[in-house]
């Protein structure tokens, strides 16, 4: 009997013991993976070197990078977009050193491209799969050589801002269905704004500038600057400079300079209805030039297709001591939900297709917007329509080009489109004398 109860109870203990070891690592392994998924942003130390002109967003990011990866430095040198191409061939002429991670603007990005600086993103060991993202970001991010060497820092969709109380005022409405209903063609705006110069006294404009005209016509035509190995100016910007021609001579446009102080004034003035706009205008434009305007603005599809107006890429430098730190940000920020949040904060959306499933993410009333839902707008009426042509490393001469023309548009009523193409091939030829403009 003695024995039998020995017997019964080292089996009882055995199977204890069993039952313990079990549940033991069970609970070790769930630990330990956390404990692992913690200690992976404890362990990454080091500083990541940029360079760029955004350091509003980069605070506010990086704040939030660093919640997660606390021993991960942001270092941010302040260059202006103009000025960093420059910047980067002066460092690489002189053979100092590029930082960690590159930035590139819209309107150079096919220059910095053309430079073998760039880290390929599709290979070891970062594997980027370009599935995550929108198809037409890939016209942005590829190299000449056809790799992926960049990631969208936001998906930057355009669309028209405006004053709701001048709609209401001059149209009988404010609602932007309404709007986009009356105005589905360049002529309904200048028949409209016809009246609205006549009702005004000729004190209110549709637009404040032939600028703003040319950035939403060019960045809604889906013909590339380059035929093969030729400049196709003429192929290009033809139908884009006879629009603004168009408009210019109906006389609903005002001659101020985009970008100038006075055009900054506009958006307060009362004197100017609509705007391009995209994602990152409310924030860094709207907003700021109109800081009494909370509840007297809209946003609304511009007549034609949809278009995406500026943005900003980053990228890894091939030489840089950092790659593992500079990816991990990378990744974090623009290929995770955690990213998306931080970059929401600023109103910045990352290319990441998959954080727009969630309805509730996507929607962002804004107050300024008179509650408008701006996160649907942007994502589910101008994003699914965006399409882009190939950029080139002509893009940058053939804009600053444009603007020259523009000036003169604005000075002399009597240059029409023949002219004016004319001279942009003349500006182009002067300044890429080895290439065959066309």
């Amino acid at each position: 009997m003695q024995k039998k109860m020995r017997r019964n109870w080292f089996a009882f203990t055995t199977f204890l013991l069993l039952i313990s070891l079990i549940v033991g690592c069970n609970g070790s392994n769930e630990t330990n993976s956390q404990s692992q998924s913690e200690t992976d942003g404890d362990e990454l130390k080091g500083t990541i070197t940029m360079w760029g002109w955004d350091t509003n967003y980069i605070e506010v990011v990086s704040k939030e990078f660093n919640k997660v990866y606390p021993d991960i430095k942001i270092e941010l040198t302040n260059v202006a977009a103009e000025d960093y191409l420059q910047k980067v061939q002066t460092t690489l002429a002189s053979g100092g050193e590029l930082p960690d991670i590159l930035w590139g603007e819209r309107n150079y990005r096919g220059k910095i491209f053309e430079l073998d600086i760039w880290e390929n993103l599709e290979a070891e060991p970062y594997k980027f799969d370009k599935s995550l993202v929108f198809d037409y970001l890939d016209e942005l991010t590829t190299s000449p050589k056809g790799e992926v060497i960049a990631l969208e820092q936001s998906l930057t969709p355009g669309g028209l801002a405006y004053r709701r109380d001048l709609a209401k005022e001059y149209f009988g409405t404010d609602d932007p269905k309404e709007l986009e209903a009356m105005f589905q063609s360049i002529d309904d705006f200048i028949e409209k704004g016809k009246e609205v110069q006549v009702k005004s006294g000729g004190e209110v404009y549709m637009f404040s500038s032939l600028g703003e005209l040319n950035e939403i016509f060019t960045a809604q035509s889906q013909k590339p600057l380059m035929d093969g190995e030729v400049v196709d100016v003429s192929g290009k910007m033809r139908e884009v400079i006879d629009n603004v021609v168009k408009v210019r001579d109906a006389g609903i446009v005002d001659k101020l300079e985009l970008w100038s102080p006075q055009w900054n004034a506009s958006f307060a003035d009362g004197k100017h209805i609509f705007f391009p706009a995209a994602n990152w205008a409310p924030q860094y434009v709207i907003k700021p030039n109109d800081k009494d305007g909370e509840g007297r603005w809209g946003l609304m599809k511009p007549p034609g297709n949809a278009y995406s107006w500026g943005g900003t890429v980053f990228g890894i430098s091939k030489d840089s001591k950092e790659k593992d730190l500079a990816w991990t940000f990378m990744n974090w920020l623009l290929l995770t939900k955690e990213g998306a949040e931080a970059s929401k904060l600023v109103n910045f959306y990352i290319p990441l297709k998959s954080v727009y499933d969630d309805p509730e993410f996507v929607s962002s009333e804004d107050p300024f917007f008179n509650n408008q839902d701006v996160g649907k707008f942007w994502m589910e009426e101008i994003v699914p329509e965006l399409e882009v042509p190939k950029i080139s490393a002509s893009d940058s001469v053939v804009k600053d080009a444009t603007n020259l023309i523009l000036n003169l548009l604005n000075s002399d009523p009597d240059v029409g489109t023949d002219e004016a193409i004319s001279k942009l091939k003349d500006e182009v030829e002067a300044k890429l004398p080895d290439k065959e403009i066309k």
